[in-house]
């Protein structure tokens, strides 16, 4: 008679839905999360072509005001009740397609992790590894485009530790990573303050300078962020 029982026994994974409850829990307490109505921040950036600064106005509902500012440019931008929209260079509003806006999403990188639950959809855990030395749980998921995503949780502090995403802009190359270097309480709130993103061999940086947690009114967000928001 075989004995067809495996030699070693593998832990299983933990349901997409634990994982994300765990990762909330790190943040903060459920009151303190739903306390957070709005966030300000202010990024100081470098990229492959230097340093620049992004400002930032987010609401708990999707609006967005968003500005950068370049050594030659800026670039003013929002999202309000779901249509996105740019300042063109005659400071006229002119809207924007969902790519675009979905882009501008991408770089609300405070509530990306504090609303993952709510931006992306069908999550699942499908397995384990390291990353960048971290031990970390493997959760797939869908974003807001319907285009494949996946995430990464570290098995000891739980909190999100990178997302990636489909290059949607050139697919060349064809993904872009977001890695959540660091975290900073706010309002009793762990939010991400320092972020890194790969798209290829290129990298950016986000090193928030400044972070807070409802010091914009709801009916401010999504319109256009002035050179001293």
């Amino acid at each position: 008679m075989h004995d067809f029982r495996p030699s070693t026994v593998t832990p299983s994974l933990p349901p997409a839905e634990v994982v994300l409850a765990a990762a909330e829990r790190a943040m903060g307490a459920p009151e303190a999360r739903a306390r957070i109505e709005t966030v300000s921040a202010t990024a100081l950036c470098h990229g492959p072509r230097g340093a620049y600064e992004t400002r930032l106005v987010s609401d708990r509902r999707g609006n967005l005001s968003f500005l950068q500012l370049f050594p030659d440019r800026r670039n003013i931008a929002g999202v309000r009740d779901g249509r996105g929209w740019c300042l063109n260079e005659e400071g006229r509003e002119e809207p924007i397609d969902r790519i675009e806006t979905s882009l501008l999403h991408d770089h609300e990188f405070p509530l990306l992790a504090l609303d993952l639950a709510k931006r992306f959809r069908g999550f699942k855990t499908v397995g384990s590894r390291t990353v960048g030395g971290i031990p970390t749980l493997h959760v797939t998921m869908v974003d807001e485009l319907g285009n494949p995503a996946q995430a990464h949780f570290s098995a000891t502090t739980h909190l999100l530790t990178e997302v990636t995403r489909v290059n949607v802009r050139s697919r060349n190359p064809p993904t872009a990573t977001v890695r959540f270097d660091r975290w900073r309480r706010v309002a009793e709130v762990r939010l991400v303050d320092h972020v890194s993103i790969l798209l290829g061999k290129e990298l950016w940086t986000f090193e928030f300078t400044s972070l807070s947690a409802n010091a914009a009114r709801i009916d401010e967000v999504g319109a256009p962020v002035g050179s001293r928001p």
